[in-house]
């Protein structure tokens, strides 16, 4: 099943590919959006139906045959009923996302879907989260899930403080990039005024990309997590100030947050190694 797993899962990834997808020949006939999609090979759908075959009758063998195992292998009760064990196998997450992952291609195919089926088709890719079957990865996973469980309270925290500097931060540059106004400058694009600010070299001005506080809040978060993606950035004295106090104000905020998670690394990590060993 890994194998099948890892197989489908590289087939999707290569079938989003332009190289291994083809024009259909209706495009010359007709030029239309549903003629002249591309779509990827059919070599890509062959692996697919056959991976979801596999998939169906391990899920239905397990769904069927599960009631004759031991009821405490499943987290159950020994006086547990087989319908009651089997119902409780069934909504166990892991095998909720395996049904979750085979789904969509029969109602796909059953024509039930329309518009919808390429985003169903992503769902697909939710059958990698099997892999946390193994035995290895589940610890791994639990030990992540206890260090978050942990370190919860303590980011919430530190998320209300950046909350506050984020507003703080967005009303500052606003005010010092989105506040003043024009009437006389670009009065061809805007007839009845823009604000603007100072342009990258400080000898013109451009209409500002600041227009509110709400809109600053993308700016601070990309630039306090020093994600810096450049789209936007302030042009004045007075914003460049702002930018480089926020810069700092990030670092010392995801400080914090690494130093609370990496704290709760440290109780529950020695514990996980033992058992790994």
């Amino acid at each position: 099943i890994t194998v099948v797993i890892i197989l489908t899962t590289g087939t999707m990834i290569l079938e989003s590919l332009p190289d291994f997808n083809r024009t259909p020949d209706a495009c010359f006939e007709e030029l239309t959006v549903e003629n002249c999609k591309p779509r990827p090979f059919v070599v890509f759908a062959l692996i697919e139906t056959v991976c979801i075959i596999v998939f169906t009758i391990d899920y239905v063998l397990r769904i069927v045959l599960v009631h004759s195992e031991d009821p405490r292998a499943i987290g159950a009760d020994l006086e547990t009923s087989a319908a009651k064990a089997t119902l409780k196998y069934a909504l166990q997450w892991l095998n909720i996302v395996d049904l979750m992952a085979i789904v969509p291609f029969y109602l796909t195919k059953a024509g039930f879907m329309g518009s919808s089926a390429a985003v169903l088709r992503v769902l697909r890719l939710i059958r990698v989260f099997r892999l946390l079957k193994s035995p290895k990865l589940r610890t791994c996973v639990d030990m992540i899930l206890n260090i978050v469980s942990d370190s919860l309270p303590g980011i919430a925290s530190v998320f209300s403080l950046t909350s506050l500097v984020c507003v703080l931060s967005a009303s500052c540059l606003w005010f010092a990039e989105g506040s003043n106004y024009s009437v006389t400058d670009f009065s061809d694009e805007y007839p009845m005024g823009v604000y603007v600010r100072a342009n990258v070299n400080g000898f013109g001005r451009e209409p500002t990309p600041f227009t509110s506080i709400s809109h600053c809040f993308w700016w601070f978060f990309t630039t306090a997590t020093t994600v810096g993606y450049g789209d936007e950035f302030p042009t004045s004295a007075a914003g460049r100030v702002i930018a480089v106090v926020t810069f700092y104000a990030g670092v010392v905020l995801m400080a914090i947050k690494l130093t609370i998670v990496g704290g709760s690394l440290k109780k529950h990590f020695p514990s996980w190694n033992a058992q790994e060993s």
